[in-house]
């Protein structure tokens, strides 16, 4: 499933999740040869989604591998939408290069013409190579590099025009519960200029009706329309409104609620009332699974992350399943998302390729994830060198990038390096990763802490801005408990959080908190910091998502706060 309502009602859609052909390609030898046109008769058979990894046999195999199977369309032309995959993706079919993208946390689109009805032979090629200077995310990372379709797979066959994009954005009154549309809708012909209406529909109900004359591919703007008497989106009042734009031949749905966010007088306001944010940084991991996590275990994580008491969740640290931000939107959970951007050094600032690549991932995030009430944050990146004239320059361009396409979202970034950070002044509210009491220090360290961060914050001209402890946390060993509580103990995580939580809720520039981490999450093997397990355990529930100490006591403070 991709997303929990259906996008379509009039395009014709089919599956191609299941059984595929798979060979991984350990010596990069398949362009050379041609696998897109000859397959080599070894092989596997793997399903798809899934992380190659979770395979036996697969578990530390990084770099190249192919899929193969074949589809049937009737029509001419048909659109390919893979939804998730690692690293860089080449598309065939019928032994013909189609596409090819760097980045796949937010999918990719393929338009394939000129094709016969009947069988097609459709091959893919996945990279989940890494290194250290210009792939997003580099190989030392504080996650696990699966590889594969991690996301599902849909073929859409097309007729002679297509609604290929919908962007509905809004200027909401919340008192006066009204709303002012503008709408833009991409339709594109294949062949001769054509005559339509497109309708513009709002749960069922007719809004307005255009006329249009089609010609290849073109940006129609909707007419500004006026809602009234809508239904706010809140926490807690997950009020959504399901759009529908339609041709005779062809439809395109979206779901969004109506809601403001900003930031004023140093709090982040949600429709014009102070937020205090509870969360947790959650990554998109399980044993069995890797990064394909199916619904029932996405249901399950968000229905112990309510019982926590949270209000929020941060991706960590990349873009997360459409699915998963739906149910997110259902039950009115706000969300942080960022693209997989992690622990960049100067060096690999500078690298070109690093800028160029970021500045796709930021516009792809923005105009998958636009429409999701729940999201609330749009994360620059996560703890990179920001003392930098290169993190300046990189992050300016970023936030650029993203508000040219979005301007209703406060921005932020997490900085390990707040103290001597040279790009503050380029967010919205400030967001902290610190371990004192873990990595560094004693947990009593956190309270001069704040002191000089505010002290910083004066002297650059920021004061007053929100602040956010966005990561903070102890490593506790699931089921490990002694009277003398040391580190690794369920004893040392409970009172370490117990002690940060409390300070930061008596905090009055504190606006929120994300506990580092929702739960235990395999680690990448460049990343050599002594993790027991070869997992970061810091989870306050364990990777099977059983409850650690700790969980109990934050849920304690989390609604006691």
């Amino acid at each position: 499933m991709n997303r929990l309502f259906a996008r379509h009602t009039k395009r014709q859609v089919q599956s191609l999740d299941g059984f595929w052909h798979f060979w991984t390609d350990p010596d990069d030898v398949g362009v050379d040869e041609q696998w897109f046109r000859q397959l080599p008769a070894e092989g596997r058979r793997v399903l798809v989604p899934s992380c190659w990894n979770n395979d036996l046999g697969l578990y530390d195999y990084e770099g190249p591998a192919w899929y193969a199977r074949t589809f049937h369309s009737e029509s001419e032309r048909v659109n390919l939408v893979f939804h998730g995959f690692s690293g860089q993706i080449d598309i065939y079919v019928d032994g013909m290069h189609a596409a090819s993208q760097y980045g796949g946390f937010t999918g990719i689109e393929v338009l394939v013409e000129n094709l016969k009805p009947g069988e097609h032979h459709l091959v893919v090629r996945v990279d989940n190579t890494h290194n250290n200077s210009n792939t997003i995310p580099l190989a030392r990372v504080d996650w696990f590099h699966y590889g594969g379709l991690f996301r599902g797979v849909e073929l859409q066959e097309l007729r002679d025009v297509w609604i290929k994009d919908a962007t509905i954005r809004y200027t909401l009154d919340h008192t006066e519960r009204t709303v002012q549309l503008d709408m833009q809708v991409v339709v594109q012909s294949f062949g001769s200029e054509l005559q339509k209406d497109l309708v513009v529909e709002v749960n069922g109900e007719s809004l307005c009706r255009v006329p249009l004359t089609v010609r290849g591919e073109m940006t129609v703007e909707i007419p500004r329309q006026t809602l009234s008497q809508v239904d706010v989106w809140d926490c807690g009042h997950p009020n959504l409104y399901m759009f529908r734009f339609a041709l005779a031949e062809d439809d395109l749905q979206e779901r969004l609620g109506f809601r403001n966010v900003g930031v004023e007088r140093g709090r982040l306001l949600l429709n014009g009332q102070p937020v205090n944010l509870k969360g947790v940084n959650r990554h998109e991991d399980h044993p069995e699974w890797g990064f394909a996590i199916p619904l029932h275990l996405m249901k399950k994580d968000l229905d112990i992350i309510k019982m926590l008491g949270c209000n929020t969740v941060r991706g960590s640290h990349y873009p997360n399943h459409p699915v998963f931000l739906d149910l997110l939107d259902e039950e009115g959970i706000l969300f942080w998302e960022e693209i997989p951007m992690w622990g960049f050094p100067e060096p690999a600032l500078a690298d070109p390729l690093t800028l160029q690549r970021g500045l796709r991932m930021h516009e792809a995030m923005v105009r998958r994830d636009i429409h999701h009430p729940a999201i609330i944050l749009w994360g620059l990146h996560n703890e990179v060198d920001t003392r930098t004239q290169t993190a300046f320059d990189l992050t300016q361009a970023f936030a650029e990038r993203i508000k040219s396409l979005d301007t209703s979202r406060p921005l932020t970034y997490a900085t390990n390096r707040p103290l001597d950070d040279i790009c503050l002044s380029l967010v919205d509210i400030i967001s902290v990763n610190k371990y004192f009491g873990w990595y560094e220090g004693s947990k009593e360290d956190w309270a001069e802490f704040l002191t000089d961060l505010k002290e910083k914050l004066r002297q650059d001209g920021l004061t007053g801005m929100p602040i956010i402890i966005s990561e903070f946390g102890a490593g506790a060993i699931y089921g490990d408990s002694t009277f003398e509580a040391p580190k690794w103990t369920e004893d040392f995580q409970t009172d370490y959080l117990a002690y940060t939580l409390a300070l930061f809720a008596d905090d009055a520039d504190v606006i929120g908190s994300y506990v580092w981490q929702y739960c235990d999450i395999r680690t990448a093997k460049e990343l050599d910091l002594g993790r027991p397990r070869s997992f970061n355990n810091k989870g306050i529930v364990n990777e099977y998502r059983k409850p650690k100490q700790a969980f109990w006591k934050v849920q304690e403070l989390y609604r006691r706060f």
